[in-house]
């Protein structure tokens, strides 16, 4: 445990939480194929998750429609995939 108080699960705790992931939101998920972030959404539909696009400004990104912020998308988000510079995080994290 460090100061904070949290502790890291165990491998067994992270692949537990893993298997029940269908929904994931990904924020900063660009619209331009050759970014990552694109990359990382597409191959995660592949394996047949749910992705949720976050970004400000895009209607839709790889056929999904698009909210503007994490706290305007609608029903149960299991997982958060965050493709934004450093600085941006900690109110995504808030």
């Amino acid at each position: 445990m460090n100061s904070s108080g949290f502790t890291n699960p165990t491998p067994d705790q992270v692949l537990t939480f893993l298997k029940g992931v269908k929904r994931i939101a990904v924020v900063g998920l660009s619209p331009q194929r050759s970014r990552p972030s694109y990359q990382v959404a597409r191959a995660l539909r592949g394996y047949s998750f749910e992705i949720v696009p976050v970004r400000p400004g895009v209607a839709e990104i790889l056929g999904e429609k698009d909210y503007p912020a994490l706290d305007q998308v609608p029903g149960k988000i299991d997982l958060v995939d965050v493709f934004r510079t450093a600085e941006h995080v900690p109110a995504i994290v808030d």
